[in-house]
């Protein structure tokens, strides 16, 4: 029996033309796939909104963090922060998810250069203030953390800007994030065993900008669950040579099953009846390929053992951008952004991971239309690090909490950038025990009245203080030491650094 396929239909529709094509095409079945396509972008844009009102009900805060100059702290305190906001991981139902529009919650955690002025800040949903502090108050108790305004509105969000340019990118990692970057653990000198802090290229480049010019670097960390680790595993078995098992099917499963249950309530039974013992030994043995690790360079041993580490610690989904600002005469990326990416490339390593700018959102275009797609894309990202929104541009990494400790952490004492905010000395209350003379202090405080009284009146030194004699005499010499343009001083902090 023969079996003819008759295409005329087909090939007629197409001769009429691209319209007629697709309609009878449509008409025909088709309309089932569109429909499923129309009933699934209906859905996302339904889904978003509802996750945009779930948006609406979360207060965020920022958070500027001062530790103090003497600290001897080790990244490996910021480690222990990140394994503690590992516990703001909540799992969710489906329900939560794909109904209630619900997700996890992310952070910000970001160095900002204001003006050559560097400040450390953490941006957390407000139910989470508490956990963040905490974390932090436990490897630094002398720290300072006050709640701040936010930064982001001080530049434009529209380009071309008749003021201001920026450069930005999101950066982004060259290889699977399956492979780690180099932690802080190989910035310690083998000889000496002083630990050489990655944090010191990076803040005393920041430090380094012209007053009006801004660098902003922000990571947004969304903590996450265990699913991550298999990836791992996996990547870790295909180096090593491992066969990756094969899963069985459910029609095999059902038939095995099946077969089993017929096979124990018959075919045994048959067997010992007429006694004979079947012989399991008859079956092949299966063949089980060695490992390979044998046969494994040092450098492909190395770079298992580093994958398998990195699995070991908790795991964040992560996203990082890099911003500068600055007015249009001032303007120059190549002398900070090559110092800025300079400084991140510390982290890079040849035979594992590195940073670098993700070639899809970078703010420099070499083809096709050039301006008009580099003011669309500055313009998308300056909104992106606003929101902090882990949904714009490329796709979220994992990083686990031993390298985001590395990339983001508090220097130590030892490291000198002039402009970082941090605390002058530890503070602390004077003890119970501390014996008092009431009448001394009273005697204090009555001749302390009485020179103040005596200043007010002039007689103590015979002037007038009302005629700013002090800020005439003392004053320094603004001539060379201000900047009328920015309207402060050189040397002091600006007033929208986000400081504690």
């Amino acid at each position: 029996m023969d079996i003819l396929f008759d295409f005329s239909p087909i090939m007629n529709a197409a001769y009429q033309g691209p319209l007629a094509f697709a309609w009878f095409l449509f008409i025909r079945g088709a309309w089932v796939i569109f429909l499923i396509y129309i009933s699934y972008f209906i859905y996302i844009v339904w889904l978003q909104n509802r996750q945009g009102a779930y948006q609406k009900t979360i207060k965020f805060v920022l958070l500027a963090i001062d530790v103090p100059k003497d600290t001897e702290q080790t990244p490996k305190a910021i480690e222990q922060l990140f394994a503690t906001i590992s516990g703001a991981h909540t799992p969710l139902t489906a329900k939560e998810i794909y109904w209630e529009g619900k997700y996890q919650l992310s952070f910000s955690f970001e160095i900002v250069s204001i003006d050559g002025y560097v400040q450390f800040l953490i941006r957390t949903p407000e139910q989470y203030r508490d956990l963040v502090e905490s974390s932090i108050y436990s490897q630094y108790p002398d720290a300072e953390i006050t709640e701040v305004n936010d930064y982001v509105n001080e530049i434009p969000d529209k380009y071309p800007n008749e003021t201001h340019n920026i450069w930005g990118a999101e950066v982004i990692l060259a290889r699977n994030w399956v492979y780690p970057i180099r932690t802080y653990r190989y910035f310690e000198d083998m000889v000496s065993g002083e630990f050489k802090d990655p944090m010191a290229s990076l803040l005393e480049t920041m430090s380094k900008i012209q007053i009006g010019e801004q660098v902003w670097l922000q990571i947004i960390v969304k903590p996450t669950g265990f699913d991550w680790i298999e990836k791992s595993t996996a990547e870790a078995n295909k180096l090593a040579g491992k066969k990756k098992p094969k899963k069985q099917g459910f029609f095999s499963s059902l038939f095995n099953s099946i077969f089993g249950i017929f096979f124990l309530s018959t075919g045994e039974t048959w067997f010992f009846q007429q006694g004979i013992t079947p012989d399991k030994s008859s079956k092949k043995d299966e063949k089980i390929d060695p490992s390979m690790m044998l046969h494994l360079t040092p450098g492909e041993k190395a770079t298992i053992e580093a994958i398998e580490n990195k699995s070991s610690k908790n795991g964040f989904e992560c996203k990082m951008r890099l911003v500068y600002s600055s007015p249009l005469e001032k303007f120059s990326s190549s002398r900070v952004i090559s110092s800025v990416f300079g400084s991140i490339k510390q982290f890079n390593t040849l035979d594992l991971n590195a940073f670098k700018p993700d070639p899809k959102t970078k703010t420099q275009i070499a083809y096709f239309f050039i301006e008009h797609r580099k003011n669309k894309r500055r313009e998308r990202l300056v909104r992106a690090y606003q929101r902090r929104s882990g949904v714009a541009g490329h796709a979220y990494y994992i990083l686990n909490n031993e390298e985001l400790a590395t990339i983001w952490h508090f220097p130590s004492k030892y490291v000198k950038a002039p402009m970082l905010q941090r605390t002058e000395a530890k503070k602390s209350e004077a003890p119970a025990s501390l014996p008092k003379n009431i009448a001394i202090d009273q005697s204090k405080e009555d001749l302390a009245n009485t020179l103040r009284k005596q200043l007010e009146n002039g007689s103590a030194y015979n002037v007038d203080v009302s005629n700013k004699y002090f800020e005439n005499r003392f004053a320094k010499n603004n001539e060379n030491h201000s900047d009328n343009k920015y309207g402060r001083q050189e040397g002091q902090p600006p007033a929208n650094l986000p400081t504690a």
